[in-house]
């Protein structure tokens, strides 16, 4: 009787076994990692250059502005506080289809930029300042973007899906068509942004501000927070203006 119980037991175990490790493993990967997990390299004699590889590179304050980066990878890498200019008079900085994910972009200035086609998925870009950069069709789902300015910039086609973009702002800015399903754009300013056709379903719109936005097309299935959100002259998905429907788009 005590060995069959045994047995039974050490089977047990053997199966259980596998399972502990796996899930251990999923949740490492599903683990945010931060610049203080992340070891970076000797980057001192990498050119910055059209995809070069830079990344796991440690850049943090540096300057850009107005360089041909198009095509660099500076995945995990820390770019906390670089300088790619946020002076109209100075030179783009083009960073089109770089590799930029799961980097650390705190505080860094990347105004008029060009950031089409690139990869920014899971990056930390709190507090980044992005006015008049260029994100069409950019990848920045998982991103975080809480206090991110953005004002004027076109995120045409660009995936902002799971993105948390809290207290930011973005004037003025285009997003049609962009997949922002399950974001949460919470406290955030979308003031005369234009977002038709973009896909907003399951999206956190507390206290988002619509005002003078294009809604025409967009879908926000099952959103929350709509009844927090400000409309004012702000035309509904419907094409209708909120200001003919009560100063709301609910419903329309």
């Amino acid at each position: 009787m005590f060995l069959s119980r045994h047995v039974a037991v050490r089977r047990r175990h053997r199966w259980l076994a596998p399972l502990t490790i796996g899930l251990l493993a999923l949740a490492a990967v599903a683990a945010p990692v931060g610049a203080s997990a992340v070891e970076y390299r000797d980057c001192s004699g990498i050119t910055l250059e059209p995809g070069a590889a830079a990344h796991r590179c440690d850049l943090s304050g540096a300057t850009i502005i107005g360089l041909d980066l198009h095509g660099i990878s500076f995945a995990w890498s820390n770019l906390t506080g670089v300088n790619g200019g946020c002076d109209p008079d100075e030179p783009r900085t083009n960073l089109a289809g770089a590799r930029i994910y799961r980097a650390i972009l705190v505080n860094a200035k990347l105004c008029d930029a060009i950031l089409s086609d690139a990869d920014l998925h899971g990056s930390d870009m709190t507090n980044i300042s992005l006015e008049d950069a260029s994100l069409n069709r950019a990848n920045l789902s998982w991103a975080d973007l809480d206090g991110a300015t953005a004002g004027f910039a076109p995120f045409i086609d660009a995936n902002l899906s799971n993105a948390h973009w809290e207290g930011g702002s973005a004037v003025g800015a285009r997003f049609d068509g962009a997949d922002m399903h399950r974001i949460d754009l919470s406290g955030t300013s979308l003031r005369a942004a234009t977002l038709a056709g973009a896909d907003l379903r399951y999206a956190q719109l507390d206290g988002v501000d619509f005002t003078q936005a294009n809604l025409t097309g967009a879908n926000w299935s099952r959103a929350t927070g709509l009844g927090t959100a400000i409309f004012a002259d702000t035309t509904c998905r419907d094409g209708t203006n909120s200001d003919a429907n009560g100063g709301t788009c609910i419903g329309h």
